[in-house]
């Protein structure tokens, strides 16, 4: 019996062997299964994740709303799968002893962790206490495997702890140990699920219910780190009341610990800014650059960060190759978004729309467009960069498809979807500003018909009257039908729009474009109690301060001051958002820097032709209380037999009593854009007329004339001051020729052949050349108003008529080239 017993004992032990090799057998197939295809699970998520980035990015073609939120959520789904497979592969390293383990400054590794985990912390609106001793804490272990167990107790405690509640991360250390306590308010572990939580793939089924997102490994890894750094882990939880992580690491010195240069006894700078596209990426940028350890988050509702808005007519032309060319301008990389979290460190929260500012409390509250979920963060600094946003009409029939603003890349997409997919043979432009006149010419370029419809009695309203009916004679000659002084009373169709009702008859519309100005985008700041200026745009100082002076704002949302008349001015330009937000930038990370007054400088181009202007304009000089005079000169750019000369036309304006420049206005074909800034800079420097004359400006045929259209205007401007020149208006003269006074004559000095090839109606020809002789067939009772193609043989015919007593001697400033009106052609 004893030796049967033996021998079943023996059985037993060789069958518990082979069971023993056999379970490690499969274990290591199992781990060497999981590995394996882990590492072959790596590659294709890569691509699929670039894939992502690509159609997110929207450079292989235009996505809706729907689509973009879809292609999130894969993402979102694509990156937890990747960090189950960086679990695995985590777990099989601790398993094979692949990690190295040297002397670890665990208090390093602790700050770390915590300094990484404070957005989320933010993100969620939870309160989290740390204490960590000032001591280099030094222990065997590996510093990346210590981070990831630190961070993953810490990430756990996040997640799974409610808003408002409290993280606690403790370290504490004696001559043998230093223990490390994680310790959270949130859901809690219910008792019979704590002795699994270590386990692989397991969570705990409050935890599945709280939040579906997780691999089951977390813990996991936590555990084999612990052990195999001969640490010790426990835990203690309850269920709706929280759960507190101890782990316990055997110490090998403890040492006096330098501060980092970003301690310094100073928390790091918390800036929030809300707005994206110019100046709230510019305003981030600028704090980055001055202050590399701030912490700073970027809010943007749409999905594109920064992009230049102002390329939007050429990118609806066709004229920007892709899309990508609108961030790439921007930032100098393709992917705005990807360029400033990585490149520039800076968080961006886009498609995250800020809903309130709490200023008592210094936090604002933002909604995950995403996740449909909110979350508060704290600011020390507070940039409002909300931008503009376009006026809808409120009109019968606005909500019908084919009705449009220009309001960022979506609309943009949308609209050029809309020009190549269906047949467009209709556009109608409501509004003739600045928006309207621009991506008119943009229209065209699909071959349709393209109407301008502005309510009042002239386009481009930053323009006096007859400078505005100079573009839009050339806009007509380029085909663009302007109707003025009428308005929409309703847009009609059967789902998409087919026609406007104007106010006595209809036209037919294939697509509208809603272009009646933009407004400051300021509810938020209002309902936080930032004053509101008198232009309806936000108020601040010089230092771009609100009346909170935590809180600063830049760009579209925020008026300027104008450099003449000293008052509230909103201009909403791309130039003026990006000097703003440079200064915020400067001045919410400690500098000092004011904003200047603006000249209210502006240029556009429409198919052709550049229209600038500087200053104020005739009208808002006179609204402003000055005696104002001003003179019309047309000269060529260049030396006019230079190859590619183009004419340009320019008003001056100045006051009348000092002589100070007040403002400027250029059309033409030719370079407008030097001229206009030459006097910008001169408003700046308050110069007189004889100062813009003595300027000694650069010279050479292929690039400018001896005497540039600035000093002829100058010298113009000073003969008016002087009394030697007596100027007439297109305006003014045309309103004489249709009244047909009996006491004017109106002669043209121009040579027979120029006369007889486009002249206008009402006028006589006496050549300059046969002025002298002819004297005696000018009727001595009547005001003579002289004309020719620029003004320069009027004055001479002038000079002639008043040396033989002739008094009343007008002229047509500017000539033909500047009469906006009808002209007669042979």
């Amino acid at each position: 019996m004893a030796k049967d017993a033996d021998y079943d004992i023996d059985k037993l032990k060789r069958e518990l062997e082979e069971y023993r090799n056999e379970i490690e057998r499969l274990y290591r197939e199992r781990n060497d299964y999981l590995r394996i295809s882990a590492h072959q699970m790596k590659s294709p998520l890569a691509t699929i994740s670039f894939n992502i980035e690509t159609l997110l990015g929207q450079y292989a073609g235009r996505l809706t709303t729907k689509q973009i939120h879809l292609i999130e959520s894969i993402k979102r789904s694509t990156e937890s799968l990747q960090n189950l497979i960086r679990d695995i592969l985590e777990l099989e390293k601790l398993r094979s002893g692949a990690i190295e383990l040297v002397d670890v400054d665990y208090t390093e590794v602790c700050m770390k962790a915590v300094d990484q985990i404070r957005d989320k912390v933010q993100e969620k609106g939870l309160y989290l206490e740390v204490s960590i001793p000032n001591k280099s804490i030094i222990i065997k272990g590996n510093q990346f495997a210590l981070e990831q167990m630190l961070l993953n107790l810490l990430e756990n405690a996040v997640k799974y702890t409610e808003k408002h509640g409290v993280v606690i991360f403790s370290v504490d250390y004696d001559e043998n140990k230093v223990t490390t306590i994680v310790k959270d308010t949130g859901i809690g572990i219910p008792e019979q699920d704590q002795k699994r939580i270590f386990e692989e793939f397991y969570r705990a089924p409050n935890a599945k219910k709280y939040d579906r997102s997780g691999t089951g490994f977390g813990m996991a890894i936590v555990k084999q780190i612990v052990d195999y750094m001969h640490g010790n882990i426990s835990l203690r939880s309850k269920e709706g009341e929280g759960t507190e992580v101890t782990v316990i690491f055997p110490i090998k010195a403890v040492t006096e610990r330098r501060r980092t240069l970003t301690e310094g006894g100073e928390k790091r700078k918390r800036i929030v800014i809300i707005g994206g596209v110019a100046a709230g990426p510019k305003a981030a940028s600028r704090a980055r650059r001055l202050d590399p350890n701030a912490e700073i988050t970027l809010f943007e509702k749409g999905y594109f960060l920064a992009y230049a808005g102002c390329a939007l007519p050429f990118y609806i032309a066709g004229k920007l190759k892709n899309q990508r060319e609108l961030s790439a301008a921007v930032s100098g990389f393709e992917g705005a978004t990807e360029f400033f979290r990585n490149v520039k460190g800076i968080e961006i929260k886009n498609l995250c729309e800020v809903t309130r500012i709490d200023r008592k409390k210094k936090i604002i509250e933002y909604h995950d467009l995403i996740s449909d979920r909110s979350f508060t963060v704290p600011y020390d600094k507070l940039v409002v960069a909300t931008g503009s946003k376009p006026n809808i009409p409120k009109i019968p029939g606005v909500g019908l498809k084919n009705i449009f603003t220009i309001r960022g890349i979506v609309n943009a997409e949308q609209i050029k979807s809309v020009l190549e997919n269906e047949k467009i043979r209709e556009i109608i432009i409501l509004g003739g500003g600045l928006i309207g006149t621009e991506i008119a010419e943009a229209f065209t370029v699909y071959g349709a018909r393209v109407t301008i419809i502005e309510k009042e009695s002239q386009i481009l309203p930053f323009l006096d009257p007859e400078m505005a009916l100079l573009a839009e004679k050339y806009m007509e000659y380029k085909g663009i039908k302007i109707i003025k002084n009428n308005d929409v009373r309703e847009f009609i169709g059967n789902e998409r729009v087919e026609f406007v009702q104007l106010s006595d008859y209809q036209l037919p519309a294939d697509l509208v474009i809603l272009a009646v100005g933009i407004k400051p985008e300021v509810e938020i700041a209002k309902k936080a109690g930032i004053k509101i200026g008198p232009t309806g745009a936000i108020k601040v100082n010089n230092h771009m301060q609100t009346n909170d002076p935590d809180i600063y704002a830049a760009g579209d949302c925020c008026e300027c001051l104008h450099i003449i008349s000293k008052k509230p001015y909103y201009l909403p330009l791309g130039s003026i958002a990006n000097r703003q937000a440079r200064v915020v930038g400067t001045n919410i990370t400690g500098g000092n820097q004011k904003f200047p007054h603006i000249a209210g400088t502006v240029i556009i181009k429409v198919f052709d032709c550049n229209i600038a202007k500087t200053g104020l304009t005739e009208k808002e000089a006179r609204e402003c209380g000055l005696d104002v005079i001003s003179c019309y000169v047309s000269e060529y750019d260049r030396e006019h037999f230079v190859p590619g000369a183009k004419i340009i036309k320019l008003k001056l304006i100045a006051c009348k009593k000092t002589g100070r420049i007040l403002g400027a206005q250029l059309i033409g074909e030719g370079d407008v854009v030097k001229r206009i800034d030459i006097i910008a800079t001169a408003l700046y420097k308050k110069y007189k007329v004889n100062d813009l004359a003595s300027l000694d400006l650069g010279y050479t045929p292929a690039h400018a004339n001896a005497m540039g259209i600035l000093i002829v205007a100058a010298n113009v401007m000073q003969n008016k001051l002087e009394g030697r020149f007596k100027g007439m208006r297109a305006p003014d003269v045309y309103k004489l020729l249709q009244k047909g006074y009996e006491e004017y004559l109106f002669l043209d000095v121009r040579t027979p052949q120029e006369y007889e090839e486009l002249r206008i109606p009402g006028f006589e020809l006496i050549p300059l050349e046969a002025f002298r002789r002819r004297l005696d067939e000018i009727p001595r009772d009547k005001k003579i108003i002289l004309a020719c193609e620029s003004g320069k043989r009027s004055y001479q015919a002038s000079l002639i008529l008043n040396s033989h007593g002739f008094e009343d001697v007008w002229i047509l400033e500017g000539g033909l080239r500047m009469w906006p009106y009808k002209i007669t052609h042979e």
